[in-house]
């Protein structure tokens, strides 16, 4: 009776596992699966996206300090807001490059006025991914939005030949020339920033290094520093310099003129102003690509001809 009682007084380890099963060892040498970061992607990035989307590129060209990072960031903020331009938010390869370039414009940063991160020319080139759908339609459109440093594309005035070299623009569909309207709006500096944009403009379209069916764009920054009677000068002076960047690229390329104020520094004025007409054209469908006299292998299997027969027919 005594023996029966101490055994079932006995602790019981219910943790405790039989010697005959033995824990299985973690294979250290597994590789690890890698996940994408969501910052900015590189040039071999963006090219596995094309691989995937037949995205639009849209090349962003300006000086250091004219708008360029914030025109952007601004529409992707718009996006979270609900839809914009007649379009919803669809996906992004580059959330965190987003946020990251947008957190100083925001409360929650602590500043005192908005900003934006400026771009480093030792960043190189960079993409901005943004996938948006139609509302009519739900169609996805993926837009490959560039990313570099004003100083770099201010070198290229005094060295054309490094425009041929900028992949960016070779690849465009669409090329933003970027003028700064805070320059603009101050007379000793007008002059200066309309002949460094004409200059710009005119090395990379004489480059040799875009199509003909590339869009070119001439789209000026912070327009709401150019409103009101005491600006109807600078206004004059911009519409002068419009027209002759249109008269230069006249049966070239096809040139749109756009004003914007992405974000407001006039207490007047609205956030956002003429970022949705811009928006819609980086939207539009590509334009077929021409292949002049395309060199065709010769076919010798039967299944190839016939194709080529029906495709004829």
């Amino acid at each position: 009776m005594t023996n029966q009682l101490n055994e079932e007084e006995t602790d019981v380890d219910v943790f405790e596992q039989p010697e005959s099963v033995k824990v299985q060892a973690v294979d250290t040498t597994q590789a690890w699966v890698s996940l994408p970061t969501s910052t900015m992607l590189t040039l071999e990035e963006a090219d596995q996206l094309l691989r995937w989307r037949d995205a639009s590129i849209i090349t962003i060209v300006g000086e250091r300090n004219g708008g360029k990072t914030t025109l952007v960031t601004e529409i992707y903020g718009r996006f979270l807001r609900g839809a914009f331009a007649n379009s919803y938010f669809c996906h992004s390869l580059t959330l965190m490059g987003f946020e990251r370039k947008s957190f100083h414009s925001r409360a929650e940063s602590g500043r005192s006025y908005p900003d934006t991160d400026r771009t480093s020319a030792q960043d190189g080139l960079r993409f901005f991914h943004l996938a948006l759908s139609n509302e009519t339609d739900l169609l996805r459109r993926d837009l490959l939005i560039s990313e570099r440093a004003g100083e770099v594309y201010r070198e290229i005035r005094d060295r054309p030949d490094r425009a041929v070299d900028m992949i960016e623009i070779l690849k465009a569909t669409t090329i933003a020339f970027i003028v700064d309207g805070e320059r603009v709006a101050a007379p000793r500096k007008r002059a200066e920033v309309f002949s460094s944009i004409r200059n710009i403009v005119r090395v990379v379209t004489n480059s040799g290094n875009i199509s003909s069916q590339t869009h070119i764009q001439l789209v000026v920054t912070k327009f709401d520093l150019l409103e009101g009677d005491e600006k109807s000068q600078a206004r004059d002076a911009l519409a002068t310099f419009e027209q002759a960047i249109e008269s230069m690229l006249s049966g070239q390329f096809h040139f749109e003129t756009f004003h914007t104020a992405a974000r407001s520094l006039h207490p007047d004025s609205e956030p956002a102003q003429g970022l949705a007409p811009l928006l819609k054209t980086w939207l539009r469908p590509k334009p077929p690509e021409l292949i002049d006299n395309p060199c065709l292998p010769e076919l010798t299997d039967e299944f190839d001809k016939l194709l080529v027969r029906r495709v004829v027919q």
